[in-house]
């Protein structure tokens, strides 16, 4: 057994669909880009304001 007192970052239900919201938004960008519809820049610039307001939100 390990006695690691490791917190865990999602510890709610609202931390949890945060961090879906989160995970989502950076799959988006990466879709946009397999997908040629945009190139990095063009994805990062669409992605970069969803992941902001995440973070604030912490």
């Amino acid at each position: 057994m390990c006695d690691n007192k490791a917190v865990l970052e999602v510890t709610s239900s609202h931390d949890a669909t945060v961090a879906r919201m989160y995970g989502l938004a950076l799959a988006a960008g990466v879709l946009l880009i397999v997908l040629g519809k945009t190139s990095p820049v063009e994805a990062t610039g669409f992605v970069s304001p969803f992941l902001v307001m995440f973070e604030q939100r912490r």
